[in-house]
């Protein structure tokens, strides 16, 4: 390193690092430092490397340049080289000259200069080198000015390694984070999934206790004449008790549902006659709509067997008739009909009620929608009957649907089963 020493050289530099030093930060400032050192020092080899092994035997250059031009994949064996000493001594190493004379391996290099490169703990973790082909002759000035950038190097280096553990510790918070969100939705699913439970059972308990109230009160009604009828006591009691099997049978089935943690329904498939399910579920809902006096209409039933559900089939057509009677006004009539349609049934429940607009049928079977009809009898409604018949259906592989002409001008809903779920009786 043949180095001028008149006032404007050193002024030259001494603006180069201050240039260097200040002007960037990152990757960008060690390449401008190297790049800087290359030139007012006119060395063939500027080097910032970093040690490997235990304890350190290589390094590899993160920046490097060669007579004026970058290098990558710079990495080599440490042994008798003078970056050897920088690692083993922990010093700086100032060599002015006849280099190859004392490490054979640097031959053309004539000069060189190796300052430590510390992390945070003060260990030695790379170097700053620079080789020459010329002579140093103010070497005490060189050294120097190599510590200078080594300093700074050096702190730019445990700057970066400081800003990528920190992008570590936030990209695992991000992780975390992550991870509470989808256990929070997960936990958020289990809570809307305890309140369907609970608004299912709400819903479909409703009709069969309305029905055992009602009878209840015609038995007390006829055991009160004079001369009480028997008969139609006795008729009056077996309907209670019906529906008290079918609220057992709810519970039963959502409390199996309950044990299997499952949101899914879970069927038990069995041959059954589709024309006494739908009279039993007309039956059902036959003292509302004399309360409201709407009469409900038995349409075409074919004799048919279907292999579904029984329980859960049951429940699906009950919640069709006492909306299509919840939503009727009073004097209105209700129509139920069971037509086979290609290799399927299809179960048709038809009303001249409130009928639906365009919003409420793209709504329709949402769970918890509120829809513009109201109930016309001073009913509740939670919103879940609809979507629970389209549950039901759908785990049969089958699809409900919905028709209307618009507002006050009734509706269709349809069941339709496919093949695999119906078959004619023998």
């Amino acid at each position: 390193m043949n180095d001028a020493h008149d006032p404007a050289t050193e002024e030259d530099i001494a603006i180069a690092i201050a240039e260097a030093i200040g002007c960037e930060i990152g990757d960008a400032f060690l390449v401008r430092v190297v790049d800087v050192l290359r030139r007012y020092m006119r060395a063939s080899l500027v080097l910032i490397g970093v040690g490997q092994g235990t304890p350190i035997d290589h390094t590899r250059a993160i920046f490097a340049l060669r007579d004026g031009q970058g290098v990558q994949d710079i990495s080599y064996d440490l042994t008798g080289t003078p970056c050897e000493m920088v690692y083993s001594e922990q010093d700086n190493l100032v060599v002015p000259c006849d280099l190859a004379q004392r490490f054979p391996r640097e031959i053309g290099i004539e000069s060189y200069v190796g300052v430590p490169l510390r992390d945070a703990q003060g260990d030695v973790r790379g170097h700053l080198a620079v080789f020459s082909p010329e002579p140093m002759t103010q070497s005490d000035r060189v050294a120097g000015l190599v510590a200078v950038f080594a300093q700074r190097v050096e702190a730019e280096l445990r700057r970066m390694e400081f800003e990528a553990e920190r992008d570590r510790l936030v990209a695992d918070l991000m992780r975390q984070t992550g991870r509470l969100r989808v256990q929070q939705q997960i936990n958020r699913n289990q809570n809307a999934y305890k309140t369907r439970l609970l608004g299912v059972i709400a819903h479909d308990l409703r009709n069969p206790l309305a029905a055992i109230l009602s009878q209840a009160e015609l038995a007390g009604a006829l055991l009160a004449r004079p001369e009480p009828v028997v008969e139609k006591v006795a008729r009056a009691c077996d309907k209670v008790v019906a529906n008290a099997d079918r609220i057992s049978a709810l519970i039963d089935a959502t409390l199996k549902r309950v044990r299997e943690e499952d949101s899914q329904l879970s069927l038990s498939p069995e041959p059954c006659d589709l024309g006494a399910l739908i009279r039993i579920a007309v039956e059902v809902n036959q003292p509302e709509a004399t309360r409201k006096s709407i009469k409900i209409r038995l349409g075409a039933i074919p004799d048919m067997e279907i292999t579904v559900d029984e329980e859960l089939m049951m429940r699906a057509v009950d919640n069709l008739i006492s909306n299509a009677v919840k939503y009727s006004d009073p004097g209105g009539w209700v129509q139920v009909s069971g037509v086979v349609h290609g290799d399927g049934v299809r179960i048709a429940v038809a009303d001249n009620g409130q009928g639906l607009s365009a919003g409420d049928i793209s709504r329709a079977f949402g769970r918890f929608e509120t829809l513009s009809a109201k109930p016309t009898g001073g009913e509740t409604a939670t919103g879940l009957g609809l979507s629970n018949v389209k549950e039901i259906v759908e785990a049969h592989g089958g699809g409900l649907s919905v028709d209307s002409a618009g507002i006050g001008q009734g509706a269709v809903f349809t069941i339709a089963l496919p093949k695999g779920q119906v078959g004619h009786s023998a």
